[in-house]
Formats: C-alpha cells, structure tokens, sequence
C-alpha cells in the first residue's frame, strides 16, 4: 500500500505551510499540531541527519503515522560552515535567536569578507519514519549562493536566512525569487518531488 498521508513534525508554520505548497496535491498533508499538541523533542544530533532522522522517531512514536521531519541550516564558507547545524541556537548559551537577530548575527560576522569569499548555502535534509519509528527514507538538498553585504530585502517568518542569500541565476536574494523562480531553484521543492515518487511507490507493511 503506498503512503496516502504524511504528517510534518515541525511546530514551525512557516516550514509546514510550504511542505503543503510544495507537496501539492500529490498526497495527503497534516502538520504534527493537527494532530494534537506535543512538546518539541531536544534536538541534540551533531547534524542535519541527525536531527532530521530524531523529529522524525519521535513525532511517529506519538502519532502512530507517517512523519517527514526536516532540519537544515546555514552554511557559510568563511565562517568554517557556521552557524550550520545551530542555524537557530546562535545566541549565548545555545539559546535560539530570532529572525532578525539570526540575520544580525550572520551579517557582523561577515562585515569584512570580500564578495568572492561570500559564498554560502541553505541545507535541507529530511527524513520519513513509518508509524513503527522506522527510518524508510531520506534525502537532502541545497541553494548555493552569496551573503548579501546587509539586509535590504523582507525576512519571510520562519526562514530568515533567505533574506541574505543572492542566488546568482535569479539577480535577486532568495526571498525575492518570483512564483515562477521559486518552482525552479527551490531546493525543498525538488526534495518534495522525490519525496512524491516514493511515497507513490512504498509497499506497506514492510
């Protein structure tokens, strides 16, 4: 039997209202709040995978259903990958900061650096565990870019990294991208594409 239904385990709405966008009409959509209200589980993974792969354990142990969890990140070539897989934590003490303080953050750290040593990229990598908490997929992807030398363009809730990445093919930050430009170099909507094509495919039970 193929997958009919995926939860997202995320709290985030600006994440789960795009998973919806980009999965479309292919299959059933529900956010993990949907469902019922759960606390968010610590995410103590060293990476993307990790983390990913630990929402994903986790949201399905307490719905019993078919989870795609994500995590994904900012990295910047000039700051050694950083903030990376603590994309979010970037305050003293791990605390997480918010959109504008995030932005603030990335941008004083690279006042500095020349444009040619600017390049950066947005990082996804998610992971669909089954309703036993199995692992059954996984699958990354990536926007390269450019950080912006300071924020002239609107930080989109949720994501505000997008607001500092120049995408070269577009002329234009990733926040600016147009409906059309968005379809193209989204990096979570060819994820989702892939994602369709499995679910289309899954034989289940195992």
């Amino acid at each position: 039997m193929a997958i009919e239904r995926l939860i997202i385990g995320s709290n985030n709405p600006g994440k789960v209202k795009e998973w919806k966008k980009v999965l479309g009409s292919g299959i059933e959509v529900k956010s993990i709040a949907d469902i019922g209200s759960f606390p968010e589980p610590e995410e103590t993974g060293k990476t993307f995978e990790e983390n990913a792969r630990l929402k994903a354990k986790y949201y399905s142990s307490l719905c019993h259903d078919f989870v795609l969890a994500d995590d994904g990140g900012f990295e910047v070539d000039a700051l050694g990958g950083a903030p990376g897989v603590k994309s979010r934590r970037i305050l003293p003490g791990g605390k997480e900061g918010t959109d504008q303080e995030c932005v603030d953050f990335i941008l004083e750290k690279m006042k500095v650096v020349p444009k040619e040593k600017r390049t950066a990229r947005l990082i996804l990598h998610i992971a669909i565990a089954d309703p036993e908490g199995r692992i059954i997929y996984e699958d990354e992807g990536s926007r390269p870019g450019f950080v912006t030398e300071k924020l002239e363009a609107p930080i989109i809730p949720g994501f505000p990294y997008r607001s500092i990445l120049f995408i070269p093919e577009a002329g234009k930050t990733y926040t600016e991208l147009t409906e059309e430009e968005h379809e193209k170099l989204n990096h979570r909507k060819h994820v989702a594409e892939r994602v369709l094509g499995f679910c289309k495919s899954f034989n289940y039970p195992l």
